[in-house]
């Protein structure tokens, strides 16, 4: 599987090539995880699941949400004359893009889809909603309707089970339906449930875009990070990470009650001109506090300005076109062996 990034230097080359591949290329679930997802998650309630959360410990450093190590070494082997200017990185020479997504875990989830667009629409965004096709009913005139004002639909695993990557013949045999919901609803994007990720697999489904990767991310079942604050091309697709802490990990299991973490980390964002993609819900978008919060975020970047506004597939298509220019003036890529993987 080819990998190609924005920077031409050998060494961050190595260096982001070695994390992917550790990280998202060779990806497995823990036994304890695996007993979980199979057994106990199925007849566990959303709420005890929630309150296992909060109970479980959580000792990261204060800075968790930055993914220091690997870009400080990144930015150190890209400080040469043949390094890309921030003026290239995103149209209009923005300081970054910012993207918003959201992932609808629940049939409960998409009675709040309506309400928290009207809110993004009118303070000028649209945002991606990844559906699960096989969970829940889904509402086609919803469908329809978000298409027709700007939004893009996305796919999100399977059924939701956790089990999509427990084995490579369980995988196999979901991709045909994948790909038929991704047929279906015209999506050229991808998530897995659960952020669990295998770029080698995911080569299989037909889609533009995944965005199942994360810079940093020490909450998840499947913990870690590609380290990387933007988009990169894993083999056929453009891989878009997402870079803004989840909603659920700061209302759900850090109990936050403001948009510092958020705020934070833009600035991180708009220093490295990264892009800044949220991960959302509105399964955990339904109470006052956390709408508001959410809503108050948007309105700081968009009082603040200095970024490109888009769609996961508008960044996909503009990546994939700056990277085959970047290409063709310097063909510095490299593959990971697909017997590794």
């Amino acid at each position: 599987m080819e990998l190609s990034f924005l920077f031409n230097d050998p060494a961050a080359i190595q260096l982001a090539s070695e994390r992917i591949e550790a990280d998202a290329c060779q990806f497995s679930l823990s036994k304890k995880f695996r007993f979980y997802y199979r057994f106990l998650r199925p007849v566990m309630p959303i709420k005890i699941r929630q309150w296992l959360q909060k109970s479980q410990p959580h000792e990261v450093d204060e800075q968790w949400y930055l993914p220091l190590s690997l870009m400080d070494q990144i930015l150190q082997c890209c400080n040469g004359p043949n390094s890309p200017k921030p003026s290239e990185f995103w149209p209009d020479s923005a300081k970054y893009s910012f993207v918003l997504t959201h992932d609808v875990e629940t049939a409960e989830g998409m009675q709040h889809i309506s309400r928290i667009a009207d809110a993004e629409q009118a303070l000028g965004f649209r945002s991606s909603w990844n559906l699960v096709p096989y969970k829940y009913k889904i509402d086609n005139g919803l469908v329809r309707d978000l298409r027709s004002r700007g939004f893009e639909i996305g796919i999100h695993g399977y059924n939701h089970d956790g089990q999509l990557y427990s084995s490579k013949r369980v995988f196999n045999k979901r991709v045909s339906a994948i790909n038929q919901a991704i047929d279906q609803y015209n999506a050229v994007g991808f998530r897995s449930p659960m952020v669990h990720r295998n770029l080698s697999w995911l080569q299989d489904l037909k889609i533009e875009y995944d965005s199942s990767c994360f810079d940093i991310d020490p909450f998840q079942a499947a913990p870690g990070g590609v380290g990387m604050i933007w988009p990169f091309v894993a083999g056929k697709f453009i891989e878009l990470p997402y870079t803004m802490p989840q909603d659920h990990t700061l209302f759900i299991k850090l109990g936050e009650q403001s948009d510092r973490i958020w705020r934070d980390k833009l600035n991180y964002l708009r220093k490295h001109q990264g892009m800044a993609m949220m991960l959302t819900h509105p399964d955990y978008l339904t109470g006052r506090r956390e709408t508001e919060i959410y809503l108050n975020f948007l309105e700081y970047v968009r009082d603040t300005g200095d970024y490109w506004h888009a769609t996961p597939q508008d960044v996909s298509q503009w990546w994939r076109q700056r990277d085959q220019l970047s290409s063709i003036a310097s063909p510095q890529q490299t593959e990971i062996d697909p017997i590794k993987t």
